[in-house]
C-alpha cells in the first residue's frame, strides 16, 4: 500500500490509503539515513529491474530486468547504463536476481533455475542451467552469496512446502558440487518479524537480500509489506524496518559496496524505476 496518493487518484480514495498508513513509524538501520537518499532515474529498459549485484572490478551495479533476457551494467559514476550481455536465457524465464563471483554470474529465474554464466565467453551457448529439485509450486526472487556456506542461497518469496507454517525457507546451491542442497539451509520466522514491527498484519515475501560487507549480516527486501528485515546469516531475526512506500513503491533489488554504501533499486512501478544510495557511517566518519 502507498501511503500517499500517486498523481490523477480521487481525494477520498487518498484518504483512505493515509488512514491505513496511521501508527507507522519510519526508521533507519544503524550506519544509514534513509531519510535522504540520493536518487537517480534508471532508464526504460530497467522499469521492471529485479535485482543487482555489485561490480568491485569497474565500482558499478550489474542488474536484471523482468522482462529482459540480459544483464546489464549500471555505470554510477558515468551514470549510464550498458548491455554485458545479449539475451542468454530463454523467453519464458522472469530474471529476478544475480550474483556475480570472479569469474562468473550467477542468474536466478523465478522457477528455481539458476543460471551459470562463464564471464570469458557470455553468450547463451555457454550458460548452464541448474534446476532446483522440488517440483512443488514455489516462487523465488532473492539470490545471494554467502561465503560462510560456500554457496548461493535462494530465499522462498513464496514457496508451497512453507505455506500455513509461518516462514520463510532458504536453500543452498553448493557452489563446488554445483547441485542444490537437499533440505532448507535455514528458514525465516514471520512470526518475529511481526512481533518486532508490532503489527500482525505484515507481510514478508522477499524480493531481494545482500549480506553486509562489514558486519556479516543479511538484510532483506520485501516488496510485498514494504519492509527491511535484518538477519543472520542462518535467519534468525535481529532488526525489522517499515520502508516508507512513497520513496520505495516497489523495492526490488539490494547490493552493498565494500565500505557498507548501501544500494536500493525500485521498479517503476508508480512512475520510473530508481536506484537509491545510502552512505555508510560507522561513527567515525559522520
Amino acid at each position: 500500500m502507498r501511503c500517499l496518493p500517486y498523481y490523477g487518484l480521487l481525494i477520498v480514495y487518498a484518504t483512505t490509503l493515509l488512514s491505513g498508513c496511521a501508527g507507522k513509524s519510519y526508521s533507519s538501520p544503524p550506519g544509514y539515513d534513509f531519510r535522504k537518499p540520493a536518487v537517480s532515474e534508471l532508464g526504460k529498459s530497467l522499469n521492471e529491474i529485479s535485482g543487482i549485484t555489485y561490480n568491485s572490478e569497474d565500482g558499478s551495479l550489474w542488474a536484471v530486468s523482468d522482462s529482459k533476457r540480459k544483464i546489464i551494467s549500471i555505470e554510477l559514476k558515468k551514470q549510464k547504463l550498458k548491455d554485458e550481455t545479449g539475451s542468454i536465457v530463454a523467453e519464458d524465464q522472469d530474471l529476478e536476481d544475480l550474483v556475480k563471483l570472479d569469474n562468473e554470474a550467477f542468474l536466478l529465474s523465478s522457477k528455481g533455475l539458476i543460471y551459470e554464466v562463464p564471464l570469458s565467453t557470455m553468450d547463451s551457448a555457454s550458460v548452464r542451467p541448474h534446476q532446483f529439485w522440488s517440483t512443488e509450486k514455489n516462487d523465488f526472487e532473492t539470490l545471494y552469496y554467502d561465503a560462510s556456506a560456500d554457496g548461493l542461497i535462494m530465499l522462498c518469496k513464496t514457496c508451497e512446502s512453507d505455506k500455513g507454517k509461518h516462514i520463510r525457507s532458504a536453500y543452498r546451491f553448493n557452489l563446488k558440487t554445483k547441485q542444490f542442497d537437499s533440505s532448507a539451509l535455514f528458514t525465516i520466522s514471520t512470526e518475529e518479524i511481526r512481533k518486532m514491527l508490532k503489527n500482525d498484519d505484515a507481510e514478508f515475501d522477499p524480493s531481494a537480500a545482500a549480506i553486509h560487507p562489514l558486519n556479516k549480516r543479511l538484510y532483506i527486501l520485501s516488496s510485498a509489506g514494504n519492509l527491511l528485515v535484518v538477519t543472520d546469516n542462518r535467519g534468525r531475526v535481529m532488526e525489522a524496518y517499515n520502508l516508507n512506500p512513497d520513496k520505495n513503491p516497489q523495492a526490488e533489488g539490494i547490493a552493498f559496496a565494500p565500505n557498507g554504501d548501501m544500494y536500493i533499486t525500485n521498479e517503476g512501478k508508480y512512475g520510473k524505476p530508481t536506484l537509491q544510495i545510502f552512505k555508510y557511517h560507522n561513527g567515525k566518519n559522520k
